[in-house]
């Protein structure tokens, strides 16, 4: 009779000094491979993902010695000696000992290594924040953009008519001088445009970045799928459009998008299956004029659209307005297209889906053009909810799934993963996947 192979779990912990010539290199480290639980979280609208880990009482932890030869009473058994290029000779020995609140300093590196049965994938690198130690050993971690929140941002302010994130991050203001960080190769090609910056008080590199999303423009770290020992770099763009204009996210061409097949790899799912009717379907286009105030346009079909007619448009521009950014009062805006506040539309009935365009100054004209792009891809018969599946992938955010359920093909698509929440421990190894945007459907 043929037994079926358990997998077995395992994780691998280094907690150690930050090396200030290189970020992701550990120095002084120490070991663990035995925890309670786990927890990673990490999204693409947050810069700052964060990992909490629960060690039980009694953990053993194993650090390497570094130090001098003297040969009189040494544990032979565990000493290894080596020669370094200058010719001095040194030993490594490794110790053992239980793990206890002395064992962590807030500010040191944490690497994250979790998988199955010895193979294992990096999942996490950042710094210890927060430790303590009631019932349990609990530290709490933030990803290495746990640096950016140190580092205070010069003092500058952009042009009204506002500036590129290129421009803020490594061009003419150069917030990310000597933070480490570099702009993901993908995201530089693209001229991404945000409003006026004005950098007047103590904001950190991390404040501005995460002020963006605000503006549906997410900054989030983003690994070399090919080496994931490197320093990530930031990535910068907006979830999915189909406008070659537009930024999105950077794709590691080779490994994506995983396949997710329901009876295999799907350990419980949350999600319901969203049918909406795009004839009640409207999408609200929000922007920042260079005059500094938000306005808005709504687009929806057109009722009266005759696509044998010439001249009929198959949308319509209803309810535009100009909002004072002081007092946020409603002011009419008769500036776009067939946008005349006389005739206002009564949407109670519609589901309206609200965009935020990236590009600031622009003007009404442009915002419909864009807000009604939106509305093509809008996906209209997408899934909300959430997917839990195993850890055999080791996903993180922005990447590309593909679910196969062959039970219900009303799911199968491929989709963008926007969060992930990776837990491991005494229940298993799970990773929680929210997926918003269907970005073609299949099956």
């Amino acid at each position: 009779m043929a037994v079926a192979a358990m997998d077995v779990l395992c994780c691998r912990i280094t907690v150690g000094d930050p090396d200030p010539d290189n970020p992701m290199k550990i120095l002084n480290g120490v070991e663990m491979t035995e925890v309670h639980t786990i927890e990673i979280n990490e999204s693409y609208k947050k810069l700052i993902g964060t990992a909490k880990v629960t060690f039980p009482k009694g953990s053993v932890c194993r650090s390497t010695i570094i130090g001098n030869v003297t040969l009189e009473g040494k544990d032979v058994s565990r000493l290894t000696t080596e020669i370094m290029e200058d010719g001095v000779l040194i030993e490594k020995r490794t110790t053992q000992r239980l793990v206890d609140e002395t064992t962590f300093k807030i500010g040191q590196r944490i690497n994250i290594m979790l998988g199955y049965n010895g193979v294992m994938k990096n999942m996490f690198d950042g710094y210890i924040t927060g430790y303590n130690s009631d019932s349990m050993l609990e530290i709490q971690c933030e990803n290495m953009a746990y640096k950016l929140k140190l580092k205070k941002a010069p003092l500058f302010e952009t042009p009204v008519k506002g500036t590129t994130v290129n421009d803020v991050l490594e061009g003419k203001y150069n917030i990310l001088k000597d933070t480490g960080f570099k702009i993901h190769s993908d995201t530089k090609k693209y001229e991404i445009h945000i409003g006026k910056v004005k950098v007047t008080d103590n904001f950190t590199v991390a404040d501005i970045l995460s002020e963006w999303s605000r503006y549906k423009v997410y900054c989030f770290l983003k690994y070399d799928a090919e080496d994931d020992g490197a320093m990530p770099a930031i990535a910068v763009g907006r979830p999915y459009s189909s406008s070659k204009a537009q930024p999105v996210f950077p794709e590691d061409s080779g490994t994506g998008p995983f396949k997710i097949y329901f009876n295999e790899h799907v350990a419980q799912s949350n999600l319901k299956a969203l049918k909406t009717d795009p004839k009640f379907l409207a999408v609200t286009g929000k922007a920042l004029g260079t005059d500094e105030k938000f306005f808005e346009v709504t687009v929806r079909l057109n009722p009266e659209y005759d696509p044998d007619s010439p001249g009929s448009k198959e949308f319509q521009t209803v309810n535009a307005t100009q909002i004072s950014k002081k007092s946020h009062k409603v002011t009419g805006n008769t500036t776009a297209a067939g946008a005349d506040t006389r005739t206002k539309v009564d949407l109670s009935t519609y589901t309206i889906v609200p965009y935020m365009s990236p590009h600031v100054g622009i003007n009404s004209d442009q915002l419909v053009e864009e807000t009604t792009e939106y509305f093509r891809n809008y996906n209209l018969n997408g899934i909300t909810g959430t997917l839990t599946i195993f850890g055999d992938f080791g996903l993180v955010p922005a990447v590309q799934v593909e679910l196969v359920d062959l039970r219900n093909p009303s799911k199968n698509g491929v989709y963008l993963v926007e969060e992930v929440t990776t837990t491991f421990g005494v229940n298993g190894y799970r990773q929680q996947l929210s997926i918003p945007y269907r970005i073609n459907s299949k099956g």
